[in-house]
């Protein structure tokens, strides 16, 4: 294996286009080599110069697979680009988030001056089928289409994997699959990484012929740790999070320049929300609109908070400020150091530390690896000269801080699963993850699934390991391995992805007979659900809405507040109307849109091999119930196209409030709205506002409430053509029932055969 260091000497500017790249062997000598420049590789390439990265990378690589470890923002793409663009056969680049993804292939297209096929998950991509030679991916599509053996990952020549760091993370196990897999086939592999500790042993793991990694960044850094306590409180704290927040904000208004842009990375939401509440309260124009607070700002946004738990539209709104310069400032965690491409003059990352004297060593949140991730996105190439990272402590002294960082750098490769494995304590995720590799293990080796974990990072060592055999006995005592061969079931979680753990969760609330919405929950094993109680834990019916959820939930045992499922209900049941704070769902709330088109095809399938009897009626109910957040009984008001999660519980609140019947799927709009007219005659709209007032907006907003109201019944008219059906959720269930034949039917056909 061929390893190359870039070392920091290297030079790189864009306007003047100039440089040099400096490197050298683990054992050499520096040497200095001139730029490529960019037509000379490709006339398409939109640079002068390549970087020092790219430029190594161009003289040093002929064939085989790669790593290349370095910061964020060094040019991977266009080493990707050099990777795949000679090449014959398929070549793949796989990145962990759709949002990446189809950053990619805009990149690609510009530099390959082609079409490009994307597969990200999405329904209607399946029916679509591959014609590019490139395809840009997310990990779990392209793993689940490996293992699968679909027709567009035949004859793949080529891979490219963006992020492979992401093997230290929960989804780690996927990759280690898919690298598994290809380093079988042969395919080429190019891995491209932000800094990493053992990138020398992942690189002899994927048999790298060549290895770089960089010491250079293309925007230099300038790193100072500074312990919290040197900061005045912003306001006086009444808890140690007020304190932590409150320090952190007086640290940004000390610390920022006046024209830059910066990211303050914190270590867990409660604290980001603080940070907002504060900043709220002092007047800073706050751009969220779902707070758990009762937000005061209005005009100009100055600061926003990104994390899981924000709605998607909110949080496509805020990323788009933050890029184009309208939004100075952004509290983050950990999600946006991973998924999303935004580089900031200035990152400052909120450290919380302490001694675990029963483990003897110190603990550091983010980890050391987060922080350095985050750290990444300080510099903006051609805008700034340097990049700043203010690395805020707290609970240990900054030396202590710097010297964990080195520490972890200096550690091997601990991939998730090994990390997890090896201390002892088998987790439930931990679990979850086992029963489905086994499985797959054993699709590609039969009884000898071991040889192929053997052949995985983290369990070459761990193969004979006790806790694969106990697994293994219970995937054969519940019936995953029959005979020696895999079951339809086994089949079924190897095809969707599903944990044996989250199905066999979901065959035990079955049968207990409990309610369709509490039975389903593990099969949306994607979801966490964990963050819809911080937006309405201080509203004031939430003790009365709580107790109603958990009375209901309680029959399913603590499972179901394991997973949080009371939590999924309390948005099903539409509770949320209440809670004016919350003007959409949140987090992953607000992508349910998508998981339940992947329920259809759930339900179907489990249905076909009986371990279920739902109509298709029934199945389309229950989507309908999980997408607008509504009672399966009222679901078919989510069919108003347009209606949303609290318009659509407007409208059950008024039906169930008069006793009036709620309408079935698929009918039309017009009989709703006539019975409506035939029920209150011109008073409609006097009925809503009245609901709006008493039960989410509270006196003094009756202007707001007119408005509303007034949407909801335009909304209604704009509607009354149509027939009270998801016309996205109609049309992919029409596919799974009925394939390409489906995308060729009129709407009142394809719902009366899904109906019928």
């Amino acid at each position: 294996m061929k390893h190359y260091i870039v070392l920091e000497r290297s030079e790189f500017s864009l306007d003047p286009p100039s440089g040099k790249l400096v490197y050298k062997t683990p054992s050499g000598r520096p040497r200095e080599a001139d730029l490529v420049r960019g037509e000379d590789l490709d006339p398409k390439v939109p640079y002068k110069l390549l970087n020092p990265i790219q430029t190594l990378f161009l003289r040093k690589y002929r064939s085989g697979n790669a790593l290349i470890s370095a910061p964020t923002s060094a040019g991977k793409s266009l080493i990707a680009f050099m990777f795949i663009r000679n090449r014959e056969g398929r070549r793949i680049y796989t990145a962990p988030t759709k949002s990446l993804v189809y950053e990619k292939v805009v990149e690609l297209r510009k530099l390959l001056g082609r079409k490009i096929d994307v597969r990200t998950g999405d329904i209607i991509e399946a029916y679509k089928p591959v014609t590019s030679d490139v395809v840009v991916a997310t990990y779990e599509n392209l793993a689940l289409a490996l293992r699968n053996r679909l027709p567009w990952v035949d004859e793949v020549s080529a891979v490219v994997i963006d992020e492979v760091h992401h093997l230290m993370g929960s989804r780690g196990w996927v990759l280690e699959e898919m690298i598994t897999y290809l380093l079988d086939t042969g395919a080429e592999i190019l891995g491209l990484s932000a800094t990493l500790p053992g990138g020398l042993e992942l690189a002899k793991w994927i048999r790298a012929d060549l290895f770089i990694e960089s010491l250079w960044r293309p925007v230099p850094l300038e790193r100072r740790i500074i312990p919290l306590t040197e900061f005045k409180e912003f306001v006086k704290p009444e808890t140690q999070e007020d304190r932590i927040a409150g320090k952190i904000l007086s640290a940004l208004y000390e610390l920022k320049r006046p024209d830059d842009q910066v990211i303050v990375f914190v270590h867990k939401k409660s604290v980001g929300w603080r940070i907002l509440e504060m900043a709220d309260r002092e007047r800073i124009g706050v751009m969220n609109e779902t707070v758990p607070f009762e937000k005061r700002t209005e005009g100009d946004p100055e600061i926003a908070f990104h994390n899981a738990d924000v709605p998607k539209e909110e949080r496509d709104t805020i990323e788009r400020a933050f890029r184009e310069g309208k939004l100075p400032v952004l509290v983050a965690t950990s999600t946006l150091a991973y998924g999303v491409n935004l580089p900031a003059d200035t990152v400052m990352v909120g450290v919380r530390a302490f001694y675990d004297r029963k483990e003897r060593k110190w603990k550091v949140f983010p980890s050391q690896l987060d922080i350095l991730q985050m750290e990444g996105r300080a510099g903006r190439l051609g805008i700034k000269e340097k990049g700043y990272s203010y690395i805020l402590t707290y609970g240990a002294k900054p030396g202590t801080v710097e010297e964990e960082i080195r520490k972890k750098l200096e550690g091997g490769l601990k991939p998730h699963i090994k990390e997890s494995l090896e201390s002892g304590v088998m987790s439930e995720e931990t679990e979850k993850v086992l029963s489905l590799f086994i499985l797959i293990g054993y699709l590609y080796e039969g009884e000898n699934f071991r040889r192929f974990l053997k052949r995985t990072y983290s369990l070459k060592d761990l193969a004979e390991d006790p806790i694969i055999d106990e697994v293994y006995g219970w995937l054969k005592e519940t019936g995953y391995v029959e005979k020696g061969k895999l079951s339809e079931k086994a089949l079924f979680c190897i095809r969707s992805g599903m944990s044996p753990v989250s199905y066999e969760e979901f065959l035990r609330r079955r049968k207990l007979r409990l309610d369709s919405m509490i039975t389903v929950r593990p099969l949306l094993f994607m979801k966490n659900f964990d963050g819809l109680y911080d937006f309405v834990r201080g509203g004031e019916s939430f003790p009365e809405d709580d107790l109603y959820v958990r009375s209901k939930v309680a029959p399913c045992g603590h499972e179901c507040f394991k997973d949080n499922t009371h939590q999924f209900i309390f948005y099903i049941e539409g509770l949320t109307f209440k809670y004016r704070n919350l003007q959409h769902p949140p987090g992953e709330f607000s992508y349910l849109g998508t998981d339940v088109l992947h329920l259809l095809r759930v339900l179907l399938d489990i249905r076909s091999f009986g371990d279920i009897d739902w109509s298709n009626r029934r199945i389309l109910e229950v989507a309908h119930s999980i997408k607008y957040g509504i009672s399966p009984e009222f679901s078919a008001i989510g069919g108003i196209k347009g209606i949303g999660h609290v318009r659509a519980n407007l409208i059950k609140r008024l039906l169930l409030e008069e006793g009036i019947k709620p309408p079935s799927l698929g009918e039309e709009t017009e009989n709703l709205i006539d019975l409506l007219r035939s029920h209150f005659g011109e008073h409609v709209e006097e009925r809503l506002v009245e609901i709006l007032i008493r039960d989410r907006l509270g006196d003094g907003n009756l202007d707001r409430a007119r408005r509303e109201a007034s949407q909801v019944l335009k909304r209604l008219e704009a509607n009354k053509g149509g027939y009270l059906i998801d016309d996205r959720i109609l049309r992919t269930f029409g596919l799974f029932l009925f394939g390409a034949e489906a995308l060729r039917m009129k709407k009142k056909e394809l719902l009366k055969r899904c109906l019928d």
